[in-house]
């Protein structure tokens, strides 16, 4: 099962990765020291690039596990590349949300405008990112103890949001972010292991590009 990952869980996660660094708030000053870490370290974060082992589990399906490598930038630019098991590539960039899949020689493109995101998912697509005060105004932070030899942060929209039901982030010692559990509106929950990762090197813009291939058939959405 095929589903856009910017619907879900990453969509999230990009949402915290397009955090700028501010003044501290009063608000935030009342946060845990883990929960601080976290929004400095995303702060700092203009490009993040990792692969990744994605596991989905629900009580009612089968446990489904796909893994890859994405590549990403400051505002909302996404490259998400599935190699196993079945391939697909998604690219958002400042014009188009590309989704192709090369097993069935079929892509599909929108404009970033209509590209259908709701709740967290929208807010990747402002042009400005957002400021740690409009962060900590969405998203209710609490500090989920240590875990995996990691220190987990719980991440709640304050007002509910389609798809999202809540977000665990998992973070070394050096604030680096190395896991995310995402859970949906139907408690399915999602995990997510990074490893490689590299944070602030140089990306080739050409990445968050699609040329469509010789022999794809493509969908184009007004």
């Amino acid at each position: 099962m095929k589903v856009s990952v910017l619907r879900y869980w990453f969509s999230a996660v990009l949402v915290l990765l397009g955090v700028v660094s501010g003044t501290v708030s009063d608000t935030a000053a009342a946060q845990s020291v883990a929960v601080d870490r976290m929004i400095e370290s995303l702060a700092s974060t203009q490009t993040l690039s990792a692969d990744f082992v994605q596991t989905t589990a629900a009580k009612s399906a089968r446990v489904r596990q796909s893994s890859g490598s994405f590549w990403m930038a400051k505002p909302g630019m996404l490259r998400w590349e599935i190699k196993k098991p079945y391939p697909q590539l998604q690219i958002l960039n400042d014009k188009e949300f590309w989704i192709f899949d090369p097993d069935l020689a079929q892509a599909s493109v929108r404009p970033v405008a209509a590209a259908s995101l709701t709740g967290i998912a929208a807010l990747l697509l402002n042009s400005n990112v957002l400021t740690r005060e409009q962060l900590l105004d969405r998203y209710e932070f609490s500090d989920a103890g240590q875990r995996d030899g990691l220190s987990w942060i719980g991440v709640t929209p304050k007002k509910p949001e389609p798809g999202i039901k809540r977000l665990a982030v998992g973070m070394d010692a050096d604030a680096q972010l190395r896991k995310f559990e995402i859970t949906d509106s139907l408690d399915q929950i999602t995990r997510v292991d990074l490893m490689k990762i590299f944070k602030n090197a140089s990306i080739d813009p050409k990445l968050f590009q699609f040329s469509v291939p010789a022999g794809v058939s493509v969908l184009r959405a007004p």
